[in-house]
């Protein structure tokens, strides 16, 4: 293992373990806890798009579609057939794995930003169901339900704010070591050269369509996860979780941590749920400041701000050219 690998290794378990103690942390900074949830689900959820954008090179601009499927599938879950807290969230997953499904065959048969559009129209198509049908959905009110009790082996009782953050913060760490190993398995690293020269995979006699779908569903398990957990964080479903806003708000996620690193949607979750937070308290235009500074991010880290840090770095350590006028 090379010394730049063992650093990246040691500095993400040193943020998995200050992550831990999130609770204290957030008291300390007069964040609240829901807060810190939010921004570790969130990043789940934009790990689906650093798989396909970052890894990948596959612009989905409609991945709102399986977080909100997710939201709502454990949302249902709970209101119409009383499930625990444990099955709502298998509901939600597997609710945004089915949309994938659906929608998989047809995003197969586009690259580059025809993916990207057809990615974002079946997404809107998912959002106007939701906002449609009002009578399973509750349309454009939403769809309010309780959190249930926690009933899973040893562990029960009701689902606090800290223990939302927990159970959370547990999912972050099985995603995000999940996402490391696929993104380091010869999977992951073909879905790399897919990015660099998907014609030259094909000449090697790999069917790229069958990485791409994969790669789709396994987005999908991550969006729907990120989706339920914030369902059962908010206690609420509402259409907009299905909009190209939300969908835009990972892709801007991913670009400003770092597309194509581990931990880049963490980075980004952070600076965009905690800075909206913060802004937004001092200001009604908070979004205009908040856009300011995604392009101050953008114009100084155009690798997003991990990517262009490691870049840095690499610069740094890569041995010096030979002088070629030396004798």
């Amino acid at each position: 293992m090379t010394s730049g690998r063992r650093a990246g290794i040691l500095a993400g378990v040193a943020v998995l373990v200050v992550l831990a103690f999130g609770p204290w942390i957030g008291g300390f900074l007069n964040i609240d806890t829901s807060f810190l949830s939010e921004v570790l689900l969130t990043a789940i959820a934009a790990l689906g798009v650093n798989l396909l954008l970052g890894y990948t090179g596959l612009p989905i601009f409609g991945n709102a579609a399986l977080f909100g499927l997710g939201a709502y599938g454990a949302g249902l879950a709970i209101k119409d057939f009383h499930a625990g807290f444990a099955v709502a969230l298998l509901v939600g997953v597997a609710a945004a794995f089915v949309g994938a499904l659906i929608i998989a065959p047809f995003l197969l048969r586009r690259r580059n930003i025809y993916f990207g559009l057809l990615s974002l129209a079946f997404g809107q198509v998912f959002y106007f169901i939701a906002y449609r049908y009002s009578d399973v959905t509750g349309g454009e009110d939403g769809m309010a339900f309780t959190r249930p009790a926690l009933n899973l082996g040893p562990i029960r009782g009701t689902v606090t704010e800290t223990m939302m953050y927990y159970i959370t913060y547990g999912l972050f760490v099985l995603a995000i070591v999940s996402f490391w190993l696929i993104v380091r398995s010869p999977f992951g690293q073909t879905l790399v050269a897919i990015k660099q020269n998907e014609l030259r995979v094909r000449y090697l006699g790999l069917n790229t369509d069958r990485f791409i779908l994969v790669g789709i569903l396994i987005a999908a398990l991550y969006g729907g996860l990120g989706g339920a957990l914030y369902g059962l964080l908010l206690r609420f479903a509402f259409p907009l979780l299905l909009d190209w806003h939300q969908s835009g708000d990972f892709v801007l996620m991913t670009m400003l941590g770092g597309a194509g690193t581990i931990f880049g949607p963490l980075v980004g979750a952070i600076i965009f749920v905690i800075g909206k937070d913060i802004i937004s308290t001092i200001t009604p235009a908070w979004e205009i400041f908040l856009g300011a500074f995604f392009i101050a991010c953008v114009l100084g880290f155009p690798k997003g701000i991990l990517g262009s840090i490691g870049d840095a770095i690499a610069r740094r350590r890569a041995p010096a050219e030979p002088n070629e006028t030396a004798p």
